[in-house]
């Protein structure tokens, strides 16, 4: 059997929403539409290059609350037309909102097969 790489903390569920991205520094926009999201981090379709390390101001709504949080910019598509973000801080209420907002709502559909970590596979099997 197997074992899939693990790439993030948590599931992204297949929830787009309008948003406002803005990179710290020079404050100009970067994008307004997060294409998934989990309580850890969301996929952004950029309107700009960004690079890795870059810092965003998102805002979002959920359930009716506004959600302010800083993400950093941790992967960009080789076309730079979406950064995968990690969310470095955000208020309590936000993250709540967040949580509750994202149950029942099934995860994103992948668009490769997932990459296989034999090594992990090999020591879950030498281990039984």
């Amino acid at each position: 059997m197997l074992l899939p790489i693990r790439r993030r903390a948590a599931v992204r569920r297949a929830l787009s929403v309008p948003c406002q991205a803005v990179l710290l520094g020079p404050f100009r926009s970067v994008g307004t539409r997060l294409l998934d999201l989990s309580h850890h981090g969301a996929q952004l379709a950029c309107d700009v290059g960004l690079v890795e390390g870059d810092e965003l101001i998102v805002s979002f709504e959920v359930s009716g609350a506004i959600v302010d949080a800083i993400a950093e910019v941790r992967t960009v598509t080789p076309c730079g037309r979406r950064a995968g973000l990690s969310f470095t801080q955000m208020e309590w209420g936000g993250r709540v909102a967040l949580f509750v907002e994202l149950r029942g709502i099934p995860p994103r559909v992948p668009r490769a097969r997932p990459q296989m970590d034999y090594a992990r596979s090999v020591r879950m099997i030498a281990a039984a």
